[in-house]
């Protein structure tokens, strides 16, 4: 192999591991955005009635993916689908203790 694929080979390694950190902080950001809202929603912590509803109003209102920051559209952009983790959050309210279990792997 000469040593220019080599170093060609190499570059697209370092700008492929670039771009993926490049997206990691975002990702992050919205990762917490998520569960912060989730936390807010169903937490035991003690939280004003206006957050906990307004973080609920944001889980669980119209899916809105193609505004930005919405439900919809962090879940998409972490990969998730916004529909199925509406549904698996609205089974949170019934069993508390799962919810639980579940918010302490998010802390």
């Amino acid at each position: 192999m000469s040593v220019a694929k080599v170093r060609a080979g190499a570059q697209e390694e370092e700008e492929s591991s670039v771009s993926a950190r490049d997206v990691k902080p975002e990702r992050n950001l919205l990762a917490a955005v998520l569960a912060r809202a989730i936390c807010d929603a169903f937490g035991s912590a003690q939280c004003d009635r206006h957050v906990v509803r307004s973080a609920r109003q944001w889980l669980f209102g119209a899916l809105t993916p193609t505004r930005a920051f919405s439900f919809a559209w962090v879940a998409q952009h972490l990969d998730l689908d916004p529909v199925t983790l509406q549904q698996s959050l609205r089974t949170y309210e019934s069993d508390p203790d799962k919810l639980n279990e579940r918010l302490n792997l998010l802390r």
